[in-house]
């Protein structure tokens, strides 16, 4: 099996070890620190960057109306594609047959898909991210659907498990400019495929040392997204994080949310408490290999400010509304009611950003329980 590893991830072996019980695992090599601190990678289209900063105090200004028009870094596209997958407290729902009304609806017409585009790229935009119900490439219509975005001029940043794309596939998203978000549950094979009820690991592994023998970490448009759980965290921190950082991948290490989940689901997540402690361990862990950022309140993902995508995108829902972000937190409006300046124009949008605070899933990190806010919803309140 070892010499397989060389044969299977030319690129990735390095970082991998097979053992008998748990089959294939990410492993830290060591990395060598670096004696100059530096910022961390911000996968391109997606993290917040300057530009950012830029796009929410022009549409603070605007809801104060200040100027006329607001401006956004991307919006959220939720298809509703089935998965391949059965994850463990799918944000979803898939897991459980039990999607949110949000995700019942069509797929989206090419008018629709014009109206949505035409008003983005009049609105600043750059992209489009596709955020869920499923797996994309479980439907026939996605290499179709990435090129009436780009034919607007979009860029689209993909959330994938990667475990149906081909070499091929993977070399043709690149050559479209694509940003690739892979998802991985566990660093460990058997308790990965535990996790998402099959076993596609070594699928998801594939897709990863495709990306990388191309060079898409090279633009930030190569990331690799794991939920922290009470039952991955060390693995995270200890071998995650350092082969993440050695690839030049970029490390979307994310608390693990908590919505369409059971008791048991809940009671695999830090509460607050320890996810402010496994958070100050990832800044210390960065530091040591060279990466410098500061957690403030707000902070979910490692290197990452407070979430404050409200103030900078918006979601659209198979069901037609446009909400807040995926989280569904809320609505603004119904496109088969409204169409899309109508609603963004609107009180209501203007109003949810003059009062916009902290956002629900974005209360990981707080200096301590005092500054948690005083409403959380009810999936969050169990954390506490």
């Amino acid at each position: 099996m070892t010499k397989d590893l060389k044969i299977l991830f030319p690129i990735l072996h390095n970082y991998l070890n097979y053992d008998e019980n748990h089959g294939i695992e990410i492993i830290s090599t060591g990395v060598n620190s670096s004696s100059i601190s530096k910022k961390p990678s911000l996968l391109k289209h997606y993290y917040v960057n300057e530009e950012t900063e830029k796009i929410i105090i022009n549409n603070i200004k605007w809801a104060q109306g200040e100027i006329t028009k607001p401006i956004f870094q991307f919006a959220y596209l939720m298809l509703p594609t089935k998965c391949n997958q059965s994850c463990k407290g799918c944000f979803m729902g898939q897991d459980k047959s039990n999607l949110p009304e949000y995700y019942d609806g069509s797929d989206f017409s090419e008018r629709e898909l014009y109206e949505i585009c035409s008003f983005l790229r009049n609105h600043g935009a750059k992209s489009v991210v596709y955020g869920g119900v499923g797996e994309l490439f479980n439907w026939k219509g996605a290499f179709k659907f990435i090129e009436i975005i780009q034919s607007y001029g979009l860029d689209i940043v993909i959330f994938t498990n990667g475990t149906l794309l081909s070499q091929d596939d993977v070399i043709r998203l690149n050559e479209a400019g694509v940003t690739l978000i892979i998802s991985l549950r566990d660093t460990i094979e058997k308790f990965h495929n535990q996790f998402v009820g099959t076993n596609n690991f070594l699928k998801s592994l594939l897709s990863i040392e495709y990306a990388l023998s191309i060079g898409m970490q090279e633009d930030n448009r190569l990331s690799v997204e794991i939920p922290v759980t009470k039952l991955n965290g060390k693995r995270v921190l200890l071998n995650f994080i350092p082969a993440m950082r050695g690839l030049g991948i970029v490390p979307m290490v994310e608390e693990y949310i908590q919505i369409s989940v059971s008791n048991e689901e809940q009671a695999l997540s830090h509460d607050f408490k320890e996810a402010r402690e496994f958070i100050n361990l990832s800044r210390n862990l960065d530091m040591k290999l060279g990466v410098n950022w500061i957690p403030e309140v707000g902070t979910r993902i490692i290197g990452q400010p407070k979430c404050k995508r409200p103030l900078y995108s918006f979601a659209i829902f198979p069901n037609r509304n446009i909400m807040d972000c995926p989280s569904h937190s809320v609505s603004y409006g119904n496109l088969f009611k409204n169409s899309i300046d109508e609603i963004i124009y609107s009180d209501n949008f203007r109003n949810e950003i003059l009062n916009f605070s902290l956002c629900a899933c974005s209360v990981f990190y707080t200096n301590s329980n005092l500054d948690l806010p005083v409403r959380l919803p009810n999936y969050l309140e169990a954390l506490i």
